[in-house]
């Protein structure tokens, strides 16, 4: 399949040849006719492409924050490896495109033909969310109906409108504007329009709207509207200043509303809005893509599509030029005859033939070598596992698979790897181990699947995610005589193997605390009915750590100190052991970035020991005391797996119980409240041990 990407780095557009995404029943295939560019979204990011890093910092204050943040609790050269990690990927350009359903489920009434729009990129074929799968109307054109992002996210500003408005200053007169402006005028609303491009306001009188030529828009507003000022202001304009939405204060009437739909600054003066009582809006882009209701983007597009199909609004005259795909030398310059609002990228779909797999199966370069095949193509499984599998002398990573081609093209690329492929058929035929990095909901039937084909298996945490998953994978873990490892890397880090040394079987009190961070509302990794939370999916670690550093001893019980269950999904715990021992587990989520992401303190027999972040370890007097090797464990986790899995050393009962164990203590933990109490062993063996 052909895709259109950008370097970050340079601003170089390319076309690459990738596998076909997928073969998901949940998603809708759609083969693309044509797919939109957009002058003001796309052009903007290739410019910031092909800008130097200065003017990348400047256009990104936010990030640099970021970048600075980072540096602080992770180090200069974590920090650059995540950047140039970052700038080294491809960027899928395109978010509007038009074709027909090739592959659909029997639950979504879209049979295969349907002509749909989508969200997708300006590639030959798209696995999509039937959400953002909306029906053309039978007397609709495609090309049309291939704005159909623009117009979303147009009728969104205009639903912000108050009720009873009647004059609409629009700013910015791009794609987004024009096509803003049609809706409006559509709509029946009189628009006095303004943009730098003279030639822009022009087209927009042509079809009724009153223009401004001169940077004197408050003059004209006031005067068309005797004084009052236009009922409401949309801004659809591009700009880091925030001069545009303070003026527009001076044009809007008392108690008016300014709207924003394009990218503008947002230091604002509180006079301005203050005095005339102005309230500002910032549109939501194209409406909620969770679901198909009010609300929505499907609702939002569907509207816009009823109006084109009505007649009332015509936007093919902002169509500058229709290409094909594969004449990219220039895609995203200006024709000179034209202002440049949108091309059309024409796709041959009759000659696309869906391709899965890329192999190369000629690389004997590591013919004694394990073959690792690894499923998912996330930041941890690039960034840090596929090079540690790499780096070991006893394997290397023979093949890929993941959802979509771009990630698998890259990683192919970067790692010279045998297979990529986004068919899970075609994956298990030239391995010997699984290495499973996926979303955690998945692990549970990748696991089932690797254990039936007989192959060792590494899953990265937490193995699962429920009580129900965990009794059927333990029972065919002890029926199946396999290696088994859990990515606990910590656990086999040179500093644990120090500590467990120290301890020494004796009475220890040991506290760690956790910059876990904030995450976004809308992050994954806060779903618990998707994922199982952030207890069972990061707060694992260091539950597992604790069960070694103190495996001499058994877990009675673990104490429920504070709980956030509902905002950003974090708690403290103490662990209550049977010698006395005890593990404080504090992990938080309000801390400021500059504290390290992880500081152990250990407190055994009068000496205390420090380790900060995994890099600074101390006794509290003597840096990196009795430590010769850093690290964090991967290196050394791997190399075990790995040897067990050369020599036959199949995991033992005892092992699969205290993986399983581990797991289980962290899914309590995810329920529990502040005061909780949990008899930890006793509801263990009840639970689980009793079913097995």
């Amino acid at each position: 399949m052909k895709v259109l990407t950008q370097n970050l780095k340079t601003g170089q557009t390319d076309i690459l040849e990738v596998p076909s995404p997928e073969i998901n029943s949940n998603k809708i295939r759609v083969l693309n006719e044509y797919s939109l560019i957009s002058t003001g979204t796309e052009s903007s990011i290739v410019n910031f492409g092909k800008a130097s890093w200065v003017n990348k910092a400047k256009q990104q204050p936010d990030r640099v924050k970021d970048v600075i943040n980072k540096i602080k609790s992770s180090g200069v050269s974590e920090t650059y490896r995540a950047i140039k990690n970052k700038l080294d990927y491809p960027m899928v350009m395109g978010y509007s495109a038009v074709g027909s359903v090739s592959q659909t489920n029997k639950n979504y009434n879209l049979p295969k033909g349907t002509r749909v729009f989508t969200n997708s990129f300006h590639q030959e074929e798209a696995l999509v969310d039937y959400n953002m799968c909306v029906k053309i109307p039978d007397n609709l054109d495609n090309k049309s109906a291939s704005f159909g992002a623009i117009g979303g996210i147009a009728m969104q500003s205009i639903k912000c409108v108050p009720g009873g408005s009647k004059i609409i200053t629009l700013i910015g007169l791009g794609l987004l504007g024009q096509v803003t402006f049609r809706i409006l005028n559509a709509l029946g609303y009189q628009c006095i329009v303004y943009d730098l491009d003279s030639k822009k306001v022009e087209l927009a009188e042509k079809y009724g709207a009153i223009g401004i030529r001169k940077n004197n828009i408050t003059e004209i507003v006031l005067n068309h509207t005797k004084g009052k000022g236009s009922d409401c202001t949309i801004i659809a304009a591009a700009s880091l200043s925030s001069d545009i939405v303070n003026e527009a204060t001076s044009y809007t009437k008392r108690k008016g509303k300014i709207i924003s739909s394009g990218a503008i600054g947002l230091n604002l003066i509180r006079d301005k809005f203050f005095k005339k009582q102005i309230e500002l809006v910032v549109s939501n882009s194209s409406g909620n893509k969770n679901h198909r209701g009010e609300g929505s983007s499907y609702e939002n597009i569907s509207h816009f599509f009823k109006l084109l199909s009505s007649k009332k609004i015509e936007i093919l005259d902002l169509i500058s030029e229709e290409i094909s795909l594969n004449n990219s030398n220039n895609i995203y310059s200006s024709p000179n005859d034209s202002i440049f609002f949108s091309k059309l990228i024409k796709y041959e779909t009759n000659n696309v033939n869906p391709i899965h797999t890329f192999s190369d199966l000629e690389n004997k370069k590591h013919i004694h070598k394990l073959r690792v095949g690894l499923i998912g193509t996330g930041n941890f499984a690039i960034s840090t596992l596929i090079p540690t599998i790499n780096n070991n002398k006893e394997g290397y990573l023979s093949a890929l698979l993941g959802r979509e081609g771009l990630s698998l093209y890259v990683a192919k690329k970067r790692f010279n790897i045998d297979t990529i492929t986004t068919d899970e058929s075609d994956f298990y035929k030239n391995i010997d181990i699984v290495c499973i990095t996926t979303p955690h909901e998945t692990h549970f039937n990748f696991l089932k699947k690797a254990i039936e084909l007989s192959l060792p298996v590494w899953v990265e945490k937490p193995l699962v995610i429920s009580n129900k998953e965990l009794v059927d994978i333990q029972k065919k873990m002890l029926s199946n005589k396999l290696v088994y490892a859990i990515g606990y890397n910590r656990s086999s880090a040179p500093w644990t193997n120090f500590i467990k040394n120290k301890i020494n079987s004796r009475k220890t009190n040991i506290a760690m605390t956790i910059n876990a961070g904030e995450l976004p509302f809308e992050h994954w990794l806060l779903n618990e009915n998707v994922c199982g939370g952030r207890i069972i999916g990061e707060f694992c670690h260091f539950v597992d750590l604790a069960l070694t550093l103190l495996s001499h001893t058994k877990l009675i019980n673990v104490e429920c100190i504070n709980r956030d269950r509902y905002y950003q999904d974090t708690g403290n715990y103490v662990f209550n052991f049977e010698d006395g021992s005890k593990v404080n587990i504090n992990y938080r989520h309000d801390l400021p970035a500059s504290v390290p992401k992880e500081k152990i303190v250990i407190n055994v027999s009068n000496s205390r020991y420090i380790n900060n972040n995994w890099k600074k370890f101390s006794n509290g007097k003597i840096p990196n005391f009795g430590l010769a090797k850093k690290g964090k464990g991967h290196n050394e986790a791997i190399a075990s797996f790995f040897r067990n899995v050369k020599n036959n050393n199949f995991s033992t009962k005892n092992e699969i119980h205290e993986m399983c164990f581990s797991t289980y203590t962290s899914i309590k933990l995810q329920k529990m409240s502040k005061g909780d109490v949990l008899n930890i062993l006793d509801c263990y063996r009840d639970e689980i041990l009793s079913k097995v």
